[in-house]
């Protein structure tokens, strides 16, 4: 579905990401790792062109290297960004609804994302800037959702939340799965990520230090002491 060959970032004279080839296959989750300043926030906006970057990106099977972002989100990649990056002077549906500006449908989506969210559904009328921080990364998450996409990128879903709600994240992140949504996922958190990913990248200084088996990533004693903190 995603096929990204020889990805560079560079801000200036800064390289963010080193060349990094990678892919996402229907019905997968894949989780890129790493720690702050990996460069795996701009691994995202460089496959949305939301800076500007160089090599291929393949979205099922179209070469979309060059097209610009509205184009990438028309054709299905959608961005959860990290800090969730919603209207805080919008409703609840306010904000849903602004998910729909370029694909998807609130009429058809919503029943969808207030299933998973049942929250959402009785602060409908509230501000959003009024919700809790788990309430508004939820509101984020399904945002990105009633844009009906074809592949989901989320990045950083769990940064700062209470564990309780990072395990209600994630638990929505299985259900995504079950549903057949592919998931770009970039996260810290990478036993929690692990658990529910198919394959894993780890970066490190903008390269791929290690990639593998999600499930063999977790048992490798190597690769739990080097990258993984345990």
């Amino acid at each position: 579905m995603l096929e990204v060959q020889n990805l560079e970032v560079n801000y200036g004279p800064i390289k963010a990401v080193k060349g990094i080839s990678f892919s996402v296959s229907k019905g997968e989750i894949v989780t890129i790792l790493g720690s702050n300043g990996a460069g795996k926030t701009s691994t995202l906006f460089g496959i949305l062109n939301i800076v500007k970057s160089k090599g291929k990106v393949l979205f099922n099977g179209e070469d979309v290297s060059n097209k610009n972002t509205v184009y990438m989100v028309k054709k299905g990649i959608v961005l959860c960004p990290e800090n969730r990056r919603i209207f805080p002077g919008l409703t609840v549906e306010e904000n849903l609804k602004m998910g729909t500006y370029l694909r998807g449908n609130y009429q058809k989506n919503s029943k969808y994302v207030y299933d998973l969210f049942p929250i959402l559904k009785e602060r409908g009328k509230q501000k959003a800037g009024s919700l809790s921080g788990g309430e508004q990364q939820m509101l984020a998450l399904g945002r990105a959702l009633i844009a009906s996409p074809d592949l989901l990128m989320l990045d950083e879903p769990s940064l700062g939340l209470a564990p309780i709600i990072i395990d209600e994240i994630f638990g929505v992140l299985k259900i995504l799965k079950e549903d057949g949504i592919p998931i770009l996922l970039v996260e810290q958190n990478a036993i929690k990520s692990l658990k529910i990913s198919d394959r894993a990248y780890v970066l490190e200084n903008g390269k791929i230090a290690y990639s593998g088996n999600a499930s063999e990533m977790l048992k490798d004693e190597k690769v739990k002491k080097a990258y993984l903190g345990m």
